[in-house]
């Protein structure tokens, strides 16, 4: 018998009944009741019901024991113990084996309720360690996975999102909907929400759904890998990179943002410095902002200026200061890739410091 699920039985019904209730284990001793000073008491009804295995009544008391009825207690065909009430009248007597039936179901429910918990726990636990596990996938982790439900060999498609929460209500059930029970939604922070689809036949069609309910918030997506650690970093990198680069669009795949991943990541010495340059000198003129809007928009004026909300004039002289500051050409079509690729590697580190 778990004493904490008792006592919490015992405190919910204690206000519903009119007499005082005592749980004794299968040795007829007090373990749980409304009456505290019986706790640790031997219970004479509670013995003479385990022993026949029914209900014993007791219509007045004596000195050892109180009037009352004794009914015992089971779970999955196994006794618990037994079940103790107050009262030498006939209703609390008959009214007993209703409230033993009324606390099995309770405990049943109750008992399910911790196992599904302390299950819940495990398969958290372990889907962590697997988002978190670059090495090979051990017998017994793959056997653990078995036992909670989880294939973890196959190939998955990840996605990171960071859903608005004014819509999260309206998204998140539309997702649940869609998934097929060997895929796996869970919340990785305030922010952000993790879906790991497994990619079989129906996958596609099921991908663009969820890809169509998702389409007002931003997400990383990363898909084809065997390994759920590498499709969850790709997918995290493509997210952040995505929102930085791309911020009118919501769907960032590591396919198209593959590029920019592996310059973030690369071991270039210096390589942020052109960048940095014009965070640092540049900042009251907001050269920093300008260059990546020039680059963004491919150098048209106009929506360069609708973009800063600046007028033509001032964007001349701006893009000289780039130049001088930065010293890259953003007429040279390779000048203006290094000043590219200086921005994304800056923003590497920059993740990389913060984290």
């Amino acid at each position: 018998m778990d004493n904490r699920i008792m006592q919490r039985i015992v405190e919910k019904l204690k206000d519903s009944i009119a007499v005082p209730l005592s749980i004794c284990d299968v040795s007829g001793r007090v373990i749980v009741s409304t009456e505290p000073s019986r706790i640790g008491q031997m219970d004479l009804l509670a013995l003479e019901a385990l022993n026949i295995n029914s209900r014993a009544s007791a219509a007045q008391g004596n000195g050892i024991q109180s009037a009352g009825a004794a009914v015992p207690l089971c779970f999955r065909k196994s006794r618990l113990g037994a079940m103790v009430i107050e009262g030498g009248g006939s209703v609390e007597i008959y009214a007993a084996e209703f409230l033993a039936k009324t606390i099995e179901i309770l405990y049943e429910e109750y008992a399910q309720s911790e196992k599904d918990k302390s299950r819940s726990l495990e398969r958290d636990q372990f889907l962590y360690e697997w988002l978190h596990l670059s090495s090979e996938y051990t017998d017994s982790f793959k056997k653990r996975g078995e036992q909670l439900g989880i294939d973890v060999e196959g190939p998955r498609t990840v996605i990171v999102m960071e859903p608005d929460p004014d819509d999260y209500p309206l998204i998140m059930p539309m997702v649940q909907k869609l998934l097929e029970p060997d895929d796996i939604m869970m919340p990785l922070s305030q922010q952000q929400d993790l879906i790991i689809l497994r990619e079989n036949a129906a996958f596609e069609k099921r991908y663009h759904r969820i890809a169509s309910a998702i389409s007002c918030c931003h997400a990383g997506v990363c898909s084809g890998e065997g390994r759920l650690y590498t499709a969850y970093r790709f997918a995290l990198k493509s997210l952040h990179l995505g929102k930085i680069l791309f911020p009118s669009e919501y769907l960032h795949t590591y396919e198209k943002m593959r590029l920019a991943v592996a310059l973030s990541e690369l071991d270039i010495p210096g390589m942020e410095e052109a960048f940095s340059r014009l965070v640092v000198k540049g900042k009251n003129a907001r050269l920093a902002e300008t260059a990546v809007t020039y680059i963004r928009f491919n150098g048209d004026i106009q929506k360069i200026c609708e973009r800063l909300h600046i007028h033509r004039n001032s964007i001349p002289y701006r893009l000289r200061r780039i130049q001088a500051v930065s010293g890259r050409n953003l007429l040279d079509s390779y000048d203006l890739l290094y000043l590219y690729g200086s921005f994304i590697h800056y923003i590497g580190k920059m993740e990389g410091e913060i984290t």
